[in-house]
């Protein structure tokens, strides 16, 4: 199953599209929440398995790229202040920037080249990235890239878990458009 970008995003009008995004938003806050509750510390000291990124790679295929932006924006900064902290804020902006970035120009630059999957991958592997790369500025620590190998291996199972959940989601979600549409 083919999954392309939209250059214009969803055509739901003005106030369905704020409607969908506040049910990605809500959707995204509901599994960042329950995600922090069963932690992968055993792993990686703050791992988690980002399955609140199907809303966010969704809206990268879905919206303007400004649109996932702010989903992203809102993302970190209501999580960090609901289940987190300052430091929670600076390693979430720093990894989810750099996530959207790779994801906004592999989907964008590649269209029909990479999948979901690919694009997931990639995106779970820079957000790990730059997570510890922050860390690295924040505690003036470059022992932080020891954690980098790890949290790689369970970005590529993340990402692609992920990638599988949009592959199948964003055709679903255009097909209920155009079937809107057609009323």
């Amino acid at each position: 199953m083919r999954v392309k970008a939209s250059a214009s995003g969803i055509n739901v009008g003005k106030r369905g599209e704020v409607a969908l995004i506040g049910v990605f938003l809500a959707f995204i806050l509901a599994v960042g929440l329950l995600e922090r509750m069963v932690p992968l510390d055993f792993l990686v000291p703050g791992a988690r398995l980002g399955l609140s990124n199907v809303v966010v790679l969704t809206s990268v295929y879905l919206f303007r790229f400004r649109v996932t932006l702010l989903l992203v924006i809102l993302k970190c900064a209501l999580l960090s202040m609901l289940a987190g902290g300052p430091a929670s804020l600076i390693y979430s902006v720093s990894g989810s920037l750099l996530s959207l970035a790779a994801m906004q120009l592999l989907v964008r630059c590649l269209p029909g080249r990479i999948g979901p999957i690919g694009v997931s991958a990639a995106g779970a592997a820079c957000h790990s990235a730059g997570q510890v790369l922050a860390a690295c500025f924040v505690l003036e620590n470059m022992g932080m890239l020891a954690y980098l190998p790890p949290l790689l291996l369970i970005s590529l199972v993340s990402g692609v878990l992920v990638g599988v959940i949009v592959q199948q989601t964003v055709p679903r979600l255009r097909a209920l458009e155009r079937a809107g549409m057609r009323r």
